[in-house]
């Protein structure tokens, strides 16, 4: 898989015949291994995560049923319906919960979870309320409301209107009042509003429930009183819809307001069942809001999903009939026991916490009394922890956001689960902090000098400022003792970067040497040397030498001022053995770029390179490299004609989309992602006299969001020994050409020198300074040669013996 190797993410091929018997059980056995069970020593003990061991009774049955492959398609709770098989199954699992939740009458289907269930309720309440004459219609919920409701009105395309949540943590009818009324005022007679007001019963961060009766008479009595608002409840009861009923049978949150429409619950949470198993429920005469005929199956569909497995279907019978009150009784019992163990626990170890138990349901929210409430990651990942900032009154009376976190109590939890946690928690909050743990002093060290300021500017990677904590260090340790993502603020830790003039003459006056140590200058992360003004040069350490993709060593060109669009920043990249990897040169701002990169069989364009450090949580970074455009054209030593070998489109450049990902989905580094890859061959000694060879792409034309034209048409072609590639702006007039001596890769190793790396402790501070003055000529001529006149890039490698460049 390509994201295992570099971070990007293409389609792997189809296999074209069977792998052999003993390596398929092989393999399959070693991706379960690397799936946590529930009882092993070893075992992720989810303590903030609402799932559980599913009973023995439905993964038989599940089974059992398999085989037959029954497909439950349609809903089977009508009169008529549901009368053989899972299907028949289906009808009494669902109306026997529509009774647990005191329906007269109900109808509703086994979903796939509460995330469709959702939005089934919302889209059978849009429509209602479009039956009903509304010609708006609004979502109306908490700002603690599951995220499922946001998705479900962007998918609806309905408006989603929140309300602030409280010190209470809940939708207190007041606050559903005081919006309706501000809806009610928005409106008109010829324009009619229609709200969904969403409930919650068991938030999922809290465990609280909302005062779903109050609120229901507040739209009982509205409806009664006329109007121009039409109103449909939904409660969202994944959480608490398996657990109340037998836990606190007196909390009203369900089908005895006469005024609840909807209500969705997860079985697959603390009911028992395997992932994934929902169900939907509704009162009677709304399902039909929600149908589409299916003429080619003879049926009306008024399900989200169509197909649904009969199979989990029967599974979720057996629980409800094999199980049933007593049993579930008994169970959550269990987990009210282990809740309450949990909460103490917890006390223990932090007498200061805020610690709430959720009352009749399994959550219990704690926050710590130090460091801003904040666990160490260590336990956070072992116990799959996470933390959600909440509105909390201060005991000086002031309103403000503090950290909390959630944990369940679920049925596979046992006493000795609970009490490794104490102990586990307790031994955490008694640790120092990195933060604490200054190497000498009671003062900061001091950060880097002004002069080392275009360093950081320069360079789009956060090496200078971000590194992984102590022993986290070595890749060959990942997962267990290295991540990919995570890293930690440098002066957190105290690394502050350190440096100091260079103490040397003649050609090496004027320069800087920087690392977090310079008493053991090859020891941690990178050792660099610095013209301020001019360039870099970075050496890594041994465990950054594993990580890179781009050498051992890295030598910038970026000044003098002013920079601008057309004069590149170039870079050297030299193996661990001293050898030339590749130039690059970058054409753009500090993170966003058209690049050129030259290997020396190799020229790869970058158009609209977009390199992205994400801060995620805590001291928690991670890295995305985002490209519109990567052509890379395999130079061979013959006269090969261009040829096309793969053209492969990941999406369109001509339609707008988000570049890089959204924080909480960074989980590896680096994440890639390519609009369009293009791959060619080339001959070197191929000529094309007096006409440019322009190979056919395949699909048309190649578009790509370049960094300095936005949206362009690129044309790649082999013209006089060179490549030359054409971007013509698409939407404004405007033209950029970059143009590449196929030989230009076999010229440049002789050109640009370096020294052995690979054992870093190894070199002298004074080896690395002598080696960047020795670059600084060739490359900035390399770069001069590069800058941009009317559009046009041509990159050439300087006449005469290396050193004797013109200065810029």
């Amino acid at each position: 898989m390509a994201d295992l190797d570099d971070g990007s993410t293409e389609a792997d091929p189809f296999p074209q015949t069977p792998l052999p018997k003993e390596e398929l059980d092989a393999l399959l056995d070693a991706r379960l291994a690397e799936v946590p069970g529930w009882h092993a020593p070893d075992d992720p003990v989810r303590l903030g995560f609402a799932m559980t061991a599913p009973h023995d009774l439905a993964l038989k049955t599940f089974g059992r049923f398999a085989a037959r492959n029954p497909n439950n398609v349609g809903v089977h709770t009508r009169f008529g319906d549901g009368v053989r098989g899972t299907r028949r199954l289906e009808r009494e699992a669902v109306l026997a919960l529509a009774g647990l939740l005191h329906a007269d009458a109900a109808d509703g289907y086994v979903t796939s979870g509460a995330n469709e269930g959702t939005l089934a309720g919302l889209r059978v309440g849009r429509n209602t309320l479009r039956a009903a004459g509304a010609s708006r219609v609004v979502v109306l919920a908490s700002t603690l409301t599951h995220h499922s409701v946001a998705k479900a009105a962007d998918i609806l395309d309905v408006e989603l209107r929140l309300c602030p949540a409280g010190p209470s943590w809940r939708l207190e009818a007041a606050a559903v009042e005081a919006a309706l009324d501000d809806l009610a005022a928005q409106g008109s007679p010829d324009d009619r509003t229609g709200v969904i007001v969403v409930s919650t019963a068991g938030y999922y961060n809290t465990g609280l429930v909302d005062p779903v009766d109050e609120i229901a008479d507040i739209l009982g009595r509205r409806a009664a009183d006329g109007g121009d608002l039409r109103l449909f409840h939904h409660v969202d009861a994944a959480h608490g819809g398996m657990i109340l009923p037998f836990t606190a049978p007196e909390v009203a949150f369900d089908f005895r307001s006469p005024h609840v429409h909807s209500i969705v619950l997860d079985p697959h949470k603390s009911g028992l069942m395997p992932y994934s198993c929902g169900v939907f429920l509704c009162r009677k005469g709304l399902m039909g809001h929600g149908a589409v005929p299916a003429p080619m199956s003879g049926f009306l569909d008024e399900t989200i999903t169509g197909s649904r497995s009969g199979a989990m279907a029967a599974a979720l019978w057996s629980l409800v009939f094999g199980v049933a009150a007593d049993g579930y009784r008994q169970v959550f019992r269990h987990c009210l026991a282990v809740r309450d163990r949990l909460a103490d626990a917890i006390r223990a170890a932090d007498p200061d916490a805020v610690v709430l138990p959720s009352p009749g349901n399994t959550v219990v929210v704690a926050g710590f009394s130090h460091e801003g409430g904040r666990l160490p990651a260590e336990l956070t990942e072992h116990y799959r922890l996470v933390g959600n900032i909440l509105p909390w009154t201060a005991p000086d009376g002031t309103d403000k956001g503090r950290l909390f976190h959630h944990f369940y109590a679920m049925p596979h939890l046992t006493r000795t689960h609970i009490d490794a946690f104490g102990t586990a928690l307790a031994a955490a909050l008694r640790a120092p902090s990195p933060s604490r743990s200054r190497r000498t002093g009671d003062t900061a060290p001091p950060g880097p000098p002004d002069e080392l300021r275009e360093v950081r500017r320069s360079s789009v990677c956060l090496r200078h400022l971000v590194v992984h904590p102590p022993r986290r260090r070595d890749p060959d340790g990942y997962p267990d003792a290295y991540s990919f993502h995570t890293f930690q603020d440098r002066a957190g830790l105290g690394e502050e970067l350190t440096a100091r003039p260079w103490d040397g003459h003649g050609a090496h006056r004027d320069l800087y040497v920087y690392a977090p140590d310079l008493d053991a200058p090859f020891a941690n992360e990178l050792f660099g040397v610095t013209d301020p003004q001019r360039y870099a040069l970075e050496v890594l350490d041994r465990n950054q030498q594993k990580l890179s993709l781009v050498g051992a060593a890295h030598f910038s060109v970026f000044g003098p001022e002013p920079r601008n669009a057309g004069r590149p920043v170039v870079l050297a990249n030299f193996h661990a053995d001293g050898t030339l990897r590749s130039v690059e040169y970058k054409y753009g701002d500090r993170r966003y770029n058209d690049e050129v990169q030259v290997f020396h069989d190799t020229i790869v364009v970058k158009i609209g390179k977009d390199a992205r450090s994400v801060h995620r949580d805590g001291d928690d970074y991670s890295f995305s490299l985002d490209t519109s455009l990567e052509l890379r054209v395999r130079v061979t030593d013959d006269d090969t004609a261009p040829r096309v070998d793969r053209v492969a489109r990941h999406t369109d450049p001509a339609l707008p989309r988000r570049r890089h990902l959204l924080r909480g989905q960074y989980r590896r580094f680096p994440n890639r992602f390519f609009d369009t890859i293009v791959e060619m061959t080339v001959g070197r000694r191929h000529t094309s006299p007096g006409a440019s060879h322009v190979p056919a792409l395949p699909g048309g034309d190649v578009l790509a969001r370049s960094a300095e034209l936005d949206l362009v048409r690129v044309v790649p072609a082999v013209t006089e020994g060179d490549l030359r590639v054409t971007l013509t702006a698409v939407d404004t007039p405007g033209e950029a050409v970059f143009s590449v001596p196929l030989g230009l890769g076999t010229r440049l190793p002789a050109l640009l020198k370096g020294i052995p790396v690979g054992a870093p402790e190894s070199l002298t501070p004074a080896e690395v300074v002598t080696w960047a003055a020795g670059l600084y000529p060739p490359v900035r001529a390399l770069r001069e040669a590069a800058r941009a006149e009317g559009g046009h890039r041509h990159l050439s490698a300087p006449d005469g013996p290396p050193g004797q460049a013109q200065p810029s």
